[in-house]
């Protein structure tokens, strides 16, 4: 190691020197190398007076090789060669990680348990969850895939229907029962949350839609999200507005029970989106595929 260190310059010299070769251009070689100008002229220069002899003639903006320099970059890029493939055969390739955001009520009621099962699958691969509200939270170009709601229009990027977004009133058994035998007792509370989106539709919306006047005039409890109204409802304290694609898992369990005659087709529905500026790689096809397929 020694004598390597006396007779070897600086290896990143030989590095910014191979580049500036190819290039011809200081200014194109530090493009490529994510340096200033300057930083590969200083470098040059340090392995020129390194070596004693100048490795390029410099008149104007024109940068020519001298002799030595043509010797050099032969030797150079011939050793970077075998350096990478040397490098390249041990080393453990990097795994693709496919970045998916989604709405948040999606991501707690159906997406994650989807994810587990594509993750213990043959098909899974690494993956990455955000999840927000906003429009232009989730649509951002670093995100492969996005599971959002709305009418499937997204400009800039390209969607396939999930599922239709149908809406009605569910709640633990016993509450449900108590409504359809239409006995007496405390009218239980409409459990409603914050409309993030103009064409997100809250009890209100619901019931001039459904014309289901009798529940006008019911108690409202406001809830700080909609995965909070769902949590309450599952507590049985109230009636949650459930969106019944999300909730397949508490309803076939029993533990929340849809109020028959209730529904609601919102004309709305959860797209899954990919950028058009660029294609989706192998393994997020793979999980869009999955999901698709679990929709």
């Amino acid at each position: 190691m020694q004598a390597y260190r006396k007779s070897l310059p600086p290896l990143d010299t030989l590095v910014f020197f191979e580049a500036a070769m190819r290039h011809l251009n200081f200014t194109e070689a530090a493009e490529e190398l994510f340096v200033t100008q300057a930083a590969v002229s200083k470098r040059i220069r340090q392995l020129e007076d390194w070596l004693g002899v100048d490795l390029f003639e410099r008149s104007g903006r024109r940068l020519l090789p001298t002799e030595a320099g043509t010797y050099l970059a032969e030797k150079t890029g011939m050793t970077l060669d075998y350096l990478t493939q040397a490098l390249s055969a041990l080393k453990v390739p990097e795994r693709p990680v496919v970045r998916i955001a989604s709405v948040t009520a999606l991501a707690a009621f159906w997406l994650q348990p989807r994810l587990k099962e594509f993750a213990l699958s043959d098909e899974a691969c690494l993956f990455n969850l955000a999840t927000a509200d906003d429009l232009g939270d989730l649509l951002k170009p670093e995100h492969d895939l996005v599971i959002l709601h709305g009418d499937g229009r997204f400009p800039g990027w390209q969607s396939e229907l999930l599922f239709q977004e149908v809406l009605t009133p569910v709640g633990m058994p016993e509450i449900i029962d108590a409504l359809r035998s239409g006995g007496g007792g405390q009218q239980p509370a409409l459990l409603n949350y914050p409309r993030l989106a103009p064409n997100w539709i809250d009890w209100t919306g619901w019931i001039q839609r459904t014309g289901r006047l009798d529940l006008k005039d019911w108690p409202v409890q406001s809830c700080a999200s909609y995965n909070q109204s769902i949590g309450r409802a599952l507590k049985g304290l109230g009636i949650a507005l459930g969106a019944l694609p999300l909730l397949r898992e508490e309803i076939s369990s029993g533990r929340l029970v849809p109020l028959e005659g209730a529904t609601l087709k919102t004309g709305m529905g959860y797209y899954i989106a990919w950028p058009n500026m660029r294609p989706l790689g192998t393994e997020a096809e793979r999980l869009k595929s999955a999901l698709l397929e679990a929709g």
